[in-house]
């Protein structure tokens, strides 16, 4: 997907990679944001979590650009 910012991929990544996260532990609040008005993720009581858009996308993310990220998680994810 593109029209993401840098933050809003960071955010994608911690939450494909690591599930839903408590809000406080959220990298970024305004990559959170911005990935919420693209319908990629959700925030219930305190937790964030990617939609299935969000999920989607992130597992259909150009795997070399996610293998030069320095948090190997999300690559590690899609290695599975």
């Amino acid at each position: 997907m593109t029209g993401l910012s840098q933050l809003g991929i960071v955010v994608l990544g911690q939450l494909f990679g690591n599930g839903p996260t408590w809000d406080g532990n959220v990298i970024s609040k305004t990559g959170r944001d911005e990935l919420m008005e693209h319908g990629l993720a959700m925030r219930t009581n305190g937790f964030t979590y990617l939609t299935e858009d969000g999920v989607r996308i992130a597992s259909e993310w150009d795997r070399g650009n996610v293998r030069k990220m320095h948090d190997q998680r999300w690559y590690q994810k899609l290695q599975r």
